[in-house]
């Protein structure tokens, strides 16, 4: 059982306009580009940086999109920020592509359920079995990538304005954690953000 003290500890209050950088929470949870999972109206939003190849990431994903299905009030928003090489930038380019043939949710799930490291074919493989063919996907890719770019660079720009060391790294409600939480410390960081509106 974790503590209320020892929970806060782990937890830094949010300001806007961190770092004396003109980022604020609403640019970084709302940013038009980035896909919505969970309930869009949600009262409390849950934000992780996180990256394909990061297994911490990988080991909460499960559990997180569990919190966010069984509560019903929870919007989720995946901040990539593929700091792991290449084949995490690629997964992270084909995935928002995939949003563009409305698949997004399904293939972010696969491409995390990939055990392991990441391969291109084994990205592709995970997109298929979500119901995006990867040709088509690359296609879609070729259309957007300067924006699926552009949302990247600014989610790497707010990882850095918050000064995050790496991933994952969580934002629930106004309140940043940059630490992995187990599942029972994001369930209290949700009744916390509650408690704060």
């Amino acid at each position: 059982m974790i503590s209320r003290r020892g929970f806060l500890a782990g937890a830094t209050a949010f300001v806007p306009g961190v770092a004396g950088a003109a980022t604020g929470l609403d640019e970084i949870v709302r940013d038009p580009a980035l896909q919505v999972l969970g309930n869009p109206a949600g009262d409390v939003t849950i934000a992780e940086f996180f990256d394909y190849l990061c297994p911490s990431c990988k080991a909460i994903h499960p559990a997180l999109k569990e919190i966010v299905r069984s509560d019903g009030n929870l919007r989720l928003i995946m901040k990539d920020w593929p700091i792991n090489g290449d084949l995490a930038w690629y997964a992270s380019r084909m995935v928002h592509a995939s949003a563009a043939l409305g698949a997004y949710e399904a293939a972010h799930n696969a491409v995390m359920a990939i055990e392991g490291g990441l391969t291109h074919g084994g990205v592709d493989d995970a997109l298929s079995s979500a119901g995006a063919d990867a040709g088509d996907v690359r296609d879609m890719l070729d259309v957007h990538i300067a924006g699926i770019d552009a949302l990247i660079a600014r989610n790497e720009m707010h990882a850095k304005a918050l000064k995050l060391a790496g991933t994952p790294a969580f934002l629930i409600g106004k309140r940043l954690y940059r630490r992995l939480l187990a599942a029972d410390e994001i369930e209290a960081a949700v009744a916390l953000a509650r408690s704060e509106n």
